[in-house]
């Protein structure tokens, strides 16, 4: 069968009719699209802080409001906004218990609570507080979900922080002082290591320890002498802190700042800042010497520690790093980079050893220099190269010897007409006539017919200037015969040698006789 197709022609009534008619039937068919579930959304409202969205299970709207005048609005500024969610079923009835989760999405403001999460109330209502966080200006968007049925409905709206908008400061603290150790130098007196300058930090925060930016802080100082603040006053940064510089006067003195937040009583007091001289003088040089007899006249490489502690006029401590560089006429020095150190609180030290060239005398005079701002500083100490081999004298007293013996027993003592004890002082001397190293053990050895005990058992320094070959140590030995008896029949002789020992272990021998003695 064939049909024959024929033009038609519609005025322009009959085509709107038709279009009515078309869409109509697209809307009874579903046409168009739509989902029955999955999300829904919605860009930013309009002006007056309000936007809603709805689907086929419910809807959500969100407005905001100035929390203080309850004017809605779209500006956080000098106080709070709180964003309220009113949620509603298919039906148009508001639901109550629905959780809402509301979010942000910049960090320059905050949600309270902070979960931002809120359940609607009986007229379908949830709530919360937005405040700014007091690190910036701009604008964001507050975002309010909630779960209808299988779908999750959102809303949301933009806003803005601006830069007048921060939380009340709640306190100020103390946060760091440079340099570390808050000490510094008075003026005119800076250089390596020294500073006239103190950098004070403080922190102004809310009542959520956040830190409060643009906060003007007014700055003075508790000192009545003269130093200088740079500022009297600051404003915090987008963290919340300020610092200002504290410049030394000419004396010494101690010192704190006062920082107060400007327009309330909220104050808080820096650590306490030191303001030393920091340069050392002569009279506050001091060397010292860990042993002041080393024994090392005849090994290498014995150590001996070199110390230099130095202060300002007033006694304080000169600053870390300054530079103390040493000398030696014997042996060698090894420090920080050479023949130096760098002092830390007032003292350094540096270590000698035992080498070539070793001082005809067996003395090494050891020699430290520095520097202040003016003045060139030193000072020199000296200390024995003692030699390892002893040489025993018999000495009624330090300045009265007779010499040793070149073989034989090196003191001979007479026991035949009375047994009683005998006491002997020695003197103990290395080949330059110097005493033997520190430590040198004093004490009685392998006898017979014969005991000894010696005081003092170890050399010691003794305290006196140390000059070259001026002598030894001197040592109290108490001999006794054992088995004597003046009015004995048999005739016996003793013995005892007498050992002395060095920190190295060099021992030399030493013998006292006691003759021939009677015995029963």
């Amino acid at each position: 069968m064939m049909i024959r197709l024929r033009k038609i022609s519609f005025s322009h009534a009959a085509r709107v009719a038709v279009v009515s008619l078309l869409s109509i039937v697209l809307v009874a068919c579903g046409g168009g699209g739509g989902s029955a579930g999955g999300t829904v959304g919605v860009g930013a409202g309009t002006s007056g802080g309000g936007s809603s969205v709805k689907n086929g299970n419910g809807a959500i709207q969100i407005t905001l409001k100035d929390t203080n005048t309850g004017v809605e609005s779209n500006s956080l500024g000098n106080g709070p906004l709180t964003a309220y969610a009113t949620v509603k079923n298919d039906l148009g009835v508001a639901v109550a218990n629905q959780l809402v989760t509301f979010t942000l999405s910049s960090n320059i403001a905050l949600l309270a609570p902070a979960s931002g999460t809120a359940l609607t109330d009986v007229n379908g209502v949830a709530s919360v507080g937005i405040q700014s966080a007091g690190i910036g200006s701009g604008a964001l968007e507050v975002e309010a979900s909630v779960k209808l049925a299988t779908t999750a409905v959102t809303a949301k709206v933009a806003f803005a922080v601006s830069a007048a908008a921060s939380a009340a400061p709640a306190a100020i603290n103390f946060l760091k002082a440079v340099p570390s150790d808050s000490s510094i130098v008075i003026k005119g007196a800076g250089g390596s290591g020294r500073t006239e300058v103190a950098i004070v930090t403080f922190s102004v925060v809310d009542n959520k320890n956040v830190g409060l930016a643009n906060k003007v802080v007014n700055f003075s100082t508790t000192s009545s002498q003269p130093v200088t603040l740079v500022d009297s006053s600051a404003t915090t940064g987008s963290d919340g802190t300020v610092s200002v510089a504290l410049n030394s006067g000419i004396d010494p003195t101690t010192v704190r700042v006062i920082a107060t937040v400007a327009g309330t009583t909220i104050s808080t007091l820096s650590d306490t800042v030191t303001v030393t001289t920091g340069q050392p003088v002569q009279t506050a040089f001091s060397l010292s010497v860990e042993k002041r007899y080393v024994e090392g006249g005849d090994f290498d490489n014995q150590p001996n520690k070199i110390f230099i502690r130095m202060a300002d006029k007033f006694g304080g401590a000169v600053a870390d790093g300054t530079q103390v560089v040493f000398t030696s006429t014997g042996g060698a020095i090894v420090g920080t980079g050479g023949a130096r150190c760098l002092t830390l609180q007032g003292t350094c030290f540096v270590t000698w050893f035992s080498q070539l060239p070793r001082p005809a005398s067996g003395v090494s005079t050891v020699t430290a220099t520095s520097s202040s701002s003016t003045d060139l500083l030193s000072g020199s100490t000296s200390f024995v190269v003692s030699k390892s081999y002893a040489r025993v004298y018999e000495s009624a007293t330090p300045t009265k010897r007779t010499p040793p013996v070149a073989s034989g027993p090196t003191i001979v003592r007479d026991f035949s007409v009375s047994c009683a004890p005998q006491t002997v002082k020695i003197e103990i001397v290395d080949s330059n006539n110097n005493p033997l190293p520190e430590g040198t053990t004093v004490g009685s050895g392998t006898g017979t017919n014969a005991t000894l005990s010696v005081s003092p058992s170890t050399v010691e320094y003794n305290g006196a200037e140390v000059v070259g070959s001026s002598g030894g140590s001197i040592h109290s030995v108490v001999v006794t015969p054992v088995g004597c008896d003046v009015l004995g029949s048999k005739t016996i002789s003793g013995q005892i040698n007498l050992s002395i020992k060095t920190p190295l272990g060099v021992t030399v021998p030493h013998s006292i006789s006691l003759g021939s003695f009677k015995s029963l």
